[in-house]
């Protein structure tokens, strides 16, 4: 099972987008909050995200779901942080979908089976979905 990291500019928004989410949650995977500055100011810090990427590997993998442009740009960074001797930044990525709608169908679907991959396909769809 993947685990998944939520980088939000907002720690709060992210702890809620979270707590939304784990109603469609059907197994027990690391979801961890990498949102937020070590002031909990708004906005992101790559060492934070990489310590949330951390607490949230397993050997099938880390989806994470970022906000807005720092915040993906800061988990980009936050993997090459990563010790390539302990994990495998290729088993680590950023998903290019809306933030709550990403986590809501991410948590929704992630199971033994799901990879990365599979789990990039299906978001695919988020990004030109109607909403009406």
């Amino acid at each position: 099972m993947l685990g998944f990291v939520v980088v939000s500019h907002s720690r709060k928004l992210a702890d809620e987008v979270i707590d939304l989410c784990n109603e469609m949650k059907k197994y027990d995977f690391p979801v961890i909050n990498g949102s937020g500055t070590e002031e909990d100011y708004l906005g992101s810090d790559p060492l934070i995200i990489a310590e949330a990427i951390k607490k949230a590997y397993t050997e099938d993998g880390v989806a994470i779901f970022g906000d807005l442009g720092s915040s993906i740009l800061n988990s980009e960074l936050a993997i090459e942080f990563l010790d390539s001797e302990e994990y495998n930044r290729d088993r680590v990525k950023v998903m290019d979908a809306p933030l709550v709608e990403g986590v809501l169908m991410g948590m929704a679907i992630n199971d033994k089976k799901l990879t990365l991959e599979e789990l990039e396909m299906e978001l695919k769809e988020l990004k030109v979905m109607n909403k009406i």
